[in-house]
């Protein structure tokens, strides 16, 4: 995401959050790492979704086992439900930390921890209340139906804070057009005009779309809010090699720069042969993306 005249992002092995200078310079010093990448040695962030509002960074922690003691099986062994985390962070850019402000699980439930929420914007609604919209990474937000593909699913939630405990409630789950007919769904983002853009790094592909409900304050009226079936939505593939060969694998993330220009980021390539040995070259890394004219 860009905030201000900076970009930042995050990656599902580390806690620490990255800053990059607009340049987009390689070895900039304006590109530094904020906060302790191994704040947990125990387990890896699963960030998987950033955005920014008011002040404050949320990360989207993608799907994170949360253990109960009364929901047993069998021999009595507690079983895990997987739910995604949402973490509110203040940035202390001259200390290269931040604050954890809350820490709050998300109502909406997944299968494991692979296939939670993989993009996540903010919205506010009629009372001016945060609203997160999060991108189920498969379809039907599901680890089963791979295969079925041009089922995606945006889920919108609101948080809500009893006592001590707070949970990000599911207020709506809104069906993406059937025109993003991916594999999966790896980043989304919009942009003040509306237009919703998903990523997806199976097809190496990006849909653009329009989101409707949006009133004229700027606010959102949730239970009108849903995609434009009517829009002339477009599917656009990333760059391909000479010979045609996939080569942006593992895009992992999307953000408008402006109207005409798109940025995005690449995930780690998988090992042990799973991919194309085209994919290393684009692989941990921002790229920089002209749409082509209407």
């Amino acid at each position: 995401i860009k905030v201000k005249d900076s970009f930042y992002a995050v990656c599902d092995s580390s806690w620490a959050i990255s800053k990059f200078d607009a340049s987009l310079q390689p070895f900039s010093t304006g590109n530094v790492q904020i906060g302790d990448p191994n704040r947990d040695p125990d387990e890896e962030s699963g960030y998987e979704g950033l955005f920014y509002d008011n002040g404050v960074f949320y990360a989207v922690r993608e799907s994170v086992a949360h253990h109960h003691q009364n929901r047993k099986k069998g021999k009595g062994k507690a079983l895990p439900t997987y739910h995604a985390i949402i973490e509110e962070l203040t940035l202390d850019e001259e200390a290269a930390d931040y604050d954890i402000l809350d820490q709050c699980s998300t109502e909406f439930e997944f299968e494991g921890t692979s296939k939670g929420f993989e993009g996540a914007i903010a919205i506010h609604d009629l009372n001016n209340e945060l609203v997160v919209l999060g991108l189920c990474e498969g379809n039907f937000c599901s680890e089963k139906y791979k295969s079925k593909t041009g089922n995606g699913r945006v889920v919108a939630m609101r948080k809500n804070t009893t006592g001590d405990t707070c949970v990000w409630e599911t207020i709506k789950v809104m069906n993406v057009p059937s025109s993003a007919d991916f594999l999966d769904y790896s980043g989304m983002d919009m942009n003040d005009k509306d237009t919703v853009l998903i990523s997806s790094q199976e097809n190496s592909q990006m849909w653009m779309g329009k989101l409707l409900g949006k009133t004229d304050d700027g606010s959102w009226d949730i239970d009108a809010m849903g995609f434009d079936l009517d829009h002339s939505d477009r599917v656009y593939s990333f760059p391909k090699s000479p010979d045609c060969k996939t080569i942006y694998c593992n895009v992992e993330g999307i953000h408008f720069l402006n109207d005409e220009m798109i940025i995005g980021v690449s995930d780690k390539m998988k090992s042990k042969g799973k991919q194309d040995f085209r994919c290393f070259d684009k692989d941990q890394s921002i790229h920089a993306f002209v749409l082509p004219p209407n």
